[in-house]
């Protein structure tokens, strides 16, 4: 794509942007644009390279850039990635001074689309300041810019915009140590973080009556974070190892800064995992099984608590790193060594995911400490449906699910039983669309309604039950162990549920019917009541048996909600094999959704979200239509006039908060 030059006028509003040029008059302003000629640069073009002699500085007009450094890894060299540069932002005015005192290159910068650059050469500028006699009024801005830049190279500020690093460069203080110096002690309540700008600074812990050194740190690192994210006290002890020159960070300046930049935040957590040498529970188990595109699984199983996880490749990889001795930089630079992909987010993200799961040994990571790092209104969301998910799970069931399968179910497993059980649920519908008309004659004669629906309640409980022995027994019938079942509420409902997750150990279709056997038991259940219902004279026990299975029908379709974490949705990720599926949805939906109409290829490239999203659309459809029928029985029972506009109410309420849970969870775990 051929970029469009740019006019003296934009060369101008990109100059005053610049706090160290802020201050030039108009005039002066316009004789050094007019020094600065337009670099015109592709994709994948070179435009620095580190320790090259700095000859010019360049003004980013259009385009992005990517910021490398040299780094040394087991007697290999690598450039790993520092930073992005955008439109406004400089190639050269960095490290120690107005630009580099050494005179020669600090990093390597490539552009990952195509560019306009502003050049300006050295001697240019130098004979613009001596002709103008700016020399000490730059001083001042230079020292701005110096300190954003240094700022902009360590991590966990690597994003953030020139005006959110001119605002922290003002805010931080400067402080200069001597060797020797304490800068805080273990066990200390802290108020400040640290950026180390030159100078080290050795890390120690006292455990009893020996001191042990963590580490050494080195520019442009930052320590003594922690204790603020957390409100902990020091965990370590940080000593100067020589003369030091300290950029200081205020509790409240980093706080803001953690509530209102969402990348700031993700890579201080980023930086909190890094630290550490990852080392895999010895009590893991490893399992191997194929995708249903024939691409291989590994599933690890954790025996300490129940839990299951399932790799890709590359997840696999990692995995296999994580020995206690490696840094996480050194198992991205590894990953990428193997894969040719440079994904330190995503490295990050795997190692978190499986400490918060317990398959990692030595580390450990508060979720309220994530938590505190969300915007306020994810937090309010996450912990309001906190509050309306809650289980609590009675251990070990596998041993007395296992002697009554073995005793009692296993018949209904076998062709003969399966084909009955169809059978039953076929003159189940049938037997329910016999007797509505009667019953709702019923109903219209007789004020019974109230009653009978308040009789559902201790029925309702014994199908949750049932729906859950279910799974359980669909489960030993693939041979699987049932870790444990539980009771609790979800939104407004009293459920029960069973642990299902060794299946993770069988192949998708096993999966998928284990997924489904709580709905099929709400079906049989119906059809049971359904049958009573038109047997039985008496006409309240036959309304009783019609809304039981009423109520269980519609319980059964509720399970199907692929919207909630319900029978319906793991039924669905395990038919399209797609961890995560609803997340990975909601971002395709955001980022790639209005391309794809311009590039159909996008939808087949994205099969599993877009089955997602047909899979919710025709579920509020369809739940929509039942609501509204069911909606004309109910108020007709009480003598109300049907609104049409009531029905969509139910649905539009799922909908509503079901998105919003969605977004805060993809907050909270990315």
């Amino acid at each position: 794509m051929q970029l469009q030059s740019f006019s003296l006028s934009t060369k101008l509003t990109l100059i005053k942007q610049f706090p160290c040029f802020a201050t030039l008059s108009l005039e002066q302003s316009y004789e050094l644009a007019t020094l600065m000629t337009e670099v015109h640069v592709k994709v994948q073009d070179t435009i620095v390279v580190e320790n090259d002699l700095i000859e010019s500085i360049f003004i980013i007009a259009n385009g992005e850039a990517e910021v490398l450094r040299q780094m040394k890894n087991k007697k290999e060299v690598s450039m790993v990635p520092l930073a992005t540069l955008g439109a406004g932002e400089s190639i050269g005015l960095n490290d120690t001074g107005f630009y580099s005192m050494s005179g020669k290159r600090t990093a390597t910068v490539k552009a990952i689309t195509d560019m306009i650059l502003f050049r300006l050469s050295i001697n240019d500028l130098h004979n613009f300041l001596e002709k103008n006699h700016l020399e000490n009024m730059m001083y001042t801005a230079a020292k701005e810019m110096q300190r954003m830049n240094f700022i902009k190279q360590s991590l966990p500020f690597a994003k953030l915009s020139p005006m959110r690093l001119q605002w922290l460069a003002n805010h931080v203080e400067e402080r200069k140590v001597t060797a020797g110096t304490i800068i805080f002690n273990q066990g200390e309540k802290g108020d400040s973080c640290y950026l180390i700008y030159s100078g080290q600074i050795e890390i120690i812990v006292n455990a009893g009556e020996r001191t042990k050194r963590l580490t050494i740190l080195k520019p442009p690192v930052l320590f003594g974070e922690a204790t603020l994210i957390t409100d902990s006290p020091r965990n370590a002890t940080a000593i100067a190892l020589e003369d030091c020159e300290l950029l200081v960070i205020k509790k409240e300046y980093l706080s803001e800064l953690l509530a209102n930049e969402k990348d700031v935040a993700d890579m201080f957590m980023t930086l909190m995992v890094d630290r550490s040498r990852p080392l895999q529970n010895p009590h893991v188990s490893i399992h191997k099984r194929v995708s249903v595109d024939g691409q291989p699984l590994t599933i690890l199983k954790n025996p300490d608590n129940g839990s299951y996880f399932k790799l890709s490749n590359e997840g696999a990889f990692i995995w296999q790193q994580l020995n206690g001795k490696q840094t996480i930089q050194e198992i991205t630079l590894d990953l990428a060594k193997q894969y040719n992909v440079f994904a330190p987010d995503m490295v990050v993200g795997l190692i978190s995911k499986l400490t918060k799961a317990g398959f990692i040994n030595n580390l450990s990571i508060d979720d309220n400490t994530v938590l505190a790092l969300q915007p306020l209104w994810v937090r309010l969301v996450i912990k309001s449906f906190k509050l309306l998910d809650f289980k609590f799970s009675f251990g070990d069931a596998d041993n007395w699910v296992s002697i009554f399968y073995k005793r009692f179910i296993h018949y209904f497993f076998t062709k003969i039983g399966q084909v009955l059980l169809a059978l039953l649920a076929v003159l189940g519908v049938i037997a329910f669309i016999h007797s509505t008309p009667h019953v709702l004659h019923f109903f219209s004669s007789e004020q019974a309604g109230l009653l009978l629906i308040l009789a559902l309640i201790p029925l309702g409980i014994v199908d949750v039950v049932l729906h859950e022995l279910g799974h359980a027994f669909a489960v030993k019938a693939c041979g699987r162990e049932v870790h444990y079942m539980g009771v609790g509420w979800y939104w407004f409902a009293p459920i029960a549920f069973t642990d299902t997750s060794d299946m993770w150990l069988s192949p998708r279709k096993p999966r998928i019917l284990v997924n489904l056997a709580g709905i099929y038991v709400d079906i049989l259940v119906a059809a049971i009541s359904a049958l009573l219902a038109l047997t039985v004279d008496n006409p309240y026990l036959q309304g009783l048996f019609w809304l039981f299975a009423l109520y269980t029908y519609i319980a059964g379709f509720r399970n199907l909600n692929p919207l909630q974490d319900m029978d319906g949705y793991y039924a669905l990720m395990d038919a399209v094999e797609k961890n995560h599926l609803r997340e990975s949805a909601v971002k395709w939906l955001v980022r790639d959704f209005p391309k794809a109409f311009k590039n159909p290829q996008l939808f087949h490239d994205h099969k599993p979200e877009v089955i997602y999203w047909l899979a919710c659309l025709s579920y509020l459809i369809a739940i929509s239509i039942i609501t509204l029928l069911v909606q004309l029985f109910v108020l007709t029972v009480f003598g109300i006039q049907p609104n049409l506009y009531l029905s969509l109410i139910l649905p539009f309420f799922i909908a509503f908060f079901s998105s919003l849970h969605i977004i805060a969870e993809i907050r909270h775990s990315s």
